[in-house]
């Protein structure tokens, strides 16, 4: 059985993995892991929702549609790597780091890849009816997206946080779980 998760570290991922992103991102080699966990659990989830088409710019969201994460740790898995990267002093930190100590940015790469153009940004929480509750009252708006993705999604340091739940891989813990939440139909 496969390792789960494997593509975290992997520079060239697998079939499975291309078959859900389409083309590689441009970016995937100096991805952060959560931002790697996003691009492809958003994928599986548009894949397995029907929402994923074919055009000229590789698999795109079929329609509008937006991305909501809850995470109870944002980026800081990928913070502490940056932070130690300044040990040294300020001529060693990591530019490539630097750009994803923001907890949005992961829901931003996926949004990116696959042309989610509603509405996209973070939850400082890690319960999914919260990100579902948001993802709602966008589709309650006007004019509302044709659909959102809601989920949780953490990587963090077990040491930071050894009973949040998920799997741990390589002294971190990776949880996800996204969904697609659709307009409510009048009755």
């Amino acid at each position: 059985m496969a390792e789960p998760f494997a593509y975290l570290r992997q520079d060239q991922p697998g079939p499975e993995v291309l078959a859900l992103l389409g083309d590689l991102p441009k970016r995937w080699g100096r991805m952060d892991r959560i931002s790697r966990l996003a691009v492809v659990e958003v994928g599986r989830v548009l894949r397995d929702s029907g929402l994923l088409r074919e055009d000229p710019e590789g698999l795109r969201a079929a329609g509008i549609g937006g991305l909501i994460g809850a995470g109870r740790f944002g980026s800081l898995a990928t913070d502490l790597e940056f932070a130690a990267t300044l040990a040294g002093g300020v001529q060693t930190a990591s530019p490539l780091l630097f750009g994803y100590t923001l907890p949005n940015i992961a829901l931003a790469e996926a949004a990116s890849h696959f042309g989610l153009t509603g509405p996209v940004y973070s939850l400082f929480s890690g319960v999914l009816a919260e990100a579902e509750a948001e993802a709602r009252r966008w589709l309650a708006e006007a004019p509302a997206p044709d659909f959102m993705v809601a989920g949780v999604i953490d990587v963090v340091p077990v040491e930071a946080a050894p009973h949040s739940g998920g799997v741990v891989i390589d002294a971190e813990i990776v949880a996800v779980n996204f969904t697609i939440v659709r307009p409510e139909c009048p009755i």
